[in-house]
């Protein structure tokens, strides 16, 4: 049961703000495209504020994001249940220390419902297109389908990980099995008795593979670079901490407390880019716990990462190394060339025949909110303006596209703690603009451009003190080196950071 559920009733500011009609066709206040965490946390944070014109577009056909699509075996949270959650809605009904898919999704539904998010929810409608109309001060929605919406403001809730990459090898659509990804699981593939490739180990791979070894009469795991794995330390909740989180929520409220603090104090100053003792304890931690799985030595070489620590995302499992323990797993570390009708082909020549091939291979990370063409001032594309790498001021707007507003955008994702932390501070910022926009009847809310510059050379600055600069590939940085996903200071830094809007940044036409 989701807890503090209320909505302060109140009127909604649609009949305050400049007309809920433009030309005879109804103009919605906020449009809000994704109906993941953070969309619907955009929702509830609209309607605690009373502002209540607005809609959740969504292309699935259910709410989830991320957890709607990535329905693999053994998806979980890589974050403990009493964090991985709002805030202001604790779940006491947990079953596990780090929730398992079906959980977190059904704790989604009832945020919804209990929020009263329903009759806001537009899904299965997939938004194509988004152009700034300046005369009007709107935003106008190209549907698929041809229908049209408009609104005074927009809200991009598509984050960082909703478009997979399948790296194009000579041969791929060659291949005559079945080929999928692992956040497009294929769920009528039975895997028993068969041949398997899974390319990619990282964050889902660690958490599906133990299955599919399980499964497959041979599976091949293409590794590109190693990685610091720790323990995960699952476990189901007992009945008396179930019961205690339900009768005393404030024991849960601790919970959360401690959780939300170690992250910060033992994941955080690791990803300072200098050599401290805390670096060298994860370090060791790792290496012990690799020691302690995988006995044989040339594996275990195989799986020992050639970087530092924290350049890629540090990943935890209970059961990974333990996988490769079953009959007919192998690691393949040799990179791969090509593919064929029959398998795959690696640089020392090796065709190994599969049945399957499952892509672990992540997602198009700095080409963030591209699923829709958002066109700005002048009909200027996001992805032209952000042609030298994605930039944002305080991760939420950019300038030259007014009443535009994105949660989990650049430079607001973690190497530690929880990514739900960092959307409640958005999603509190982003109220106050629009607030602002509608209480004032403004035509336009557009960042300062040189406010938004000045921004992001410090951004870069700070950035240039952290390990994600160091010489390893990782999806933080695009092509040309440019951290573009990552935060590079504490999520209680952000917090301060982000408490208000400074509307002295915002160019402001009425």
């Amino acid at each position: 049961m989701v807890a503090d559920a209320g909505i302060p009733e109140r009127a909604t500011q649609a009949d305050s703000a400049a007309g809920a009609t433009t030309g005879g066709e109804r103009v919605l206040d906020v449009a809000i495209i994704g109906a993941g965490l953070s969309g619907l946390c955009m929702g509830i944070g609209l309607a605690r504020r009373g502002i209540g014109d607005f809609l959740i577009l969504e292309k699935s056909p259910d709410i989830g994001g991320t957890w709607h699509d990535n329905t693999y075996p053994g998806a979980c949270s890589d974050v403990p249940a009493v964090l991985y959650s709002y805030s202001f809605a604790p779940n006491p009904a947990w079953t596990r220390v780090f929730p398992p898919h079906g959980e977190i999704k059904a704790y989604l539904k009832r945020c919804a419902e209990e929020f009263g998010l329903l009759p806001k929810l537009r899904l299965a409608t997939t938004v194509e297109r988004a152009d700034w109309r300046e005369g009007e001060g709107l935003w106008q929605l190209q549907l698929a389908g041809g229908e049209t919406l408009r609104a005074r403001s927009v809200v991009s809730a598509l984050g960082q990980l909703n478009v997979p990459n399948i790296p194009d090898w000579p041969g791929r659509e060659q291949f005559t099995g079945p080929a999928f990804h692992s956040a497009r699981w294929d769920h009528d593939v039975d895997l028993a008795g068969k041949r398997v490739a899974v390319i990619g180990n990282a964050a889902s791979a660690l958490q599906f593979i133990p299955h599919v070894a399980k499964q497959a009469e041979h599976l091949y795991v293409y590794q590109r670079s190693a990685n610091y794995v720790i323990k995960r330390g699952d476990r189901a909740y007992t009945g008396f901490e179930k019961w205690l989180f339900r009768t005393v929520p404030l024991t849960q409220k601790m919970m959360r407390a401690l959780v939300y603090l170690r992250g910060e104090a033992l994941f955080y100053p690791v990803l300072r880019n200098d050599a401290n003792w805390l670096l060298r304890l994860w370090e060791k931690w790792c290496r012990d716990y690799r020691e302690e799985e995988i006995a044989d030595p040339a594996l275990r070489d195989k799986l020992t990462p050639d970087y530092r620590l924290g350049c890629k995302r540090i990943l935890i499992s209970d059961d990974y190394f333990g996988a490769y323990r079953e009959p007919g797993v192998e690691l393949v570390t040799s990179p791969i060339t090509a593919m064929s009708a029959q398998g795959v082909v690696t640089e020392d020549g090796v065709e190994r025949p599969v049945d399957v091939v499952i892509y672990a291979t992540g997602f198009r990370t700095s080409a963030m909110h591209s699923a829709v063409e958002y066109r700005g001032v002048d009909g200027r594309r996001l992805q032209e303006a952000w042609a030298d790498g994605a930039h944002a001021y305080r991760g939420v707007c950019t300038h030259g596209f007014p009443n535009f507003f994105m949660l989990y955008g650049p430079n607001t994702n973690l190497g530690s703690n929880s990514i739900i932390f960092m959307v409640e501070r958005q999603v509190d910022y982003v109220v106050d603009c629009i607030d602002k926009l509608l209480t004032h009847r403004l035509r336009a809310l557009d960042v300062n451009d040189r406010v938004e510059r000045i921004y992001n050379e410090r951004m870069q600055g700070e950035l240039a003190q952290t390990v994600w600069v160091a010489s390893c590939e990782s999806w933080y940085k695009n092509a040309a080196g440019k951290v573009v996903n990552n935060w590079p200071r504490s999520t209680l830094a952000y917090r301060w950071h982000m408490r208000s809007p400074d509307f002295a940044d915002f160019d402001m036409r009425v």
